[in-house]
């Protein structure tokens, strides 16, 4: 048997362009992918979600964060975790590319034809996943700044990396490596620069841009 095959329930699987690990790759792809055809009642929602609607609820979560940083009582120095966790998730989707083309790994529905694909077949790169580096930038982040914002976004971001596998785009490694290399980019960009952030915020705040920073305080005598 060549090398960059397997049998699995007596049928021959490719495994050529799968990076490791490849059986699990391989296995739980064409499980969950079983499992997605015998849940056609899901199709219609985890399209969406695996498409749009998981990184935009996410976007959506991470704007009221910056919104509501501005009433804390330590604003404006309070807005720089949340604008350096949007920052990183460019930062991180940025890397990604890098990566996947370095990688080169190819999509699962390339090696295998005959699975169940619910979004449109792409030609890039399959790994990382591009919505899961984003997404665990997005919730890293959201964590270091407020776990009430931190914490719906983790389970946010962990169900948009089981929606990717589940309409066929990605493997599961592939989800997995893009919330944990997100997440590392966010903590890194935000622990190394929130002094520089925080300190501009509170410049800023002292000339006509103060309200964009802080809500208006009231002083009672």
């Amino acid at each position: 048997m060549a090398p960059t095959e397997a049998v699995r329930c007596g049928v021959l699987i490719e495994t050529t362009n799968v990076l490791p690990p490849k059986d699990i790759n391989t296995t739980w792809y064409l499980d969950l992918n079983h499992f997605a055809r015998q849940t056609s009642w899901a199709h219609g929602f985890m399209h969406a979600y695996a498409l749009w609607a998981g990184l935009t609820v996410l976007a959506v979560l991470m704007v009221f964060a910056i919104v509501t940083a501005r009433l804390r009582p330590d604003a404006p120095r309070s807005l720089a975790i949340p604008l350096l966790t949007a920052a990183s998730a460019f930062v991180a989707l940025g890397v990604n590319q890098l990566l996947s083309h370095g990688l080169g790994e190819l999509r699962p529905y390339v090696v295998h034809p005959s699975a169940l694909v619910l979004v449109g077949r792409v030609n890039d790169f399959s790994f990382p996943s591009d919505h899961a580096i984003v997404a665990g930038a997005l919730a890293c982040g959201l964590l270091l700044y407020d776990r009430r914002y931190g914490i719906p976004a983790a389970v946010l971001a962990l169900t948009l990396a089981f929606a990717r596998v589940y309409v066929g785009s990605h493997y599961i490694g592939d989800v997995v490596a893009g919330l944990i290399a997100g997440a590392v980019i966010a903590a890194v960009v935000i622990f190394g620069l929130r002094p520089l952030v925080a300190a501009g915020a509170v410049r800023l705040a002292r000339t006509p841009l103060r309200p964009l920073l802080q809500a208006r305080t009231t002083t009672h005598g």
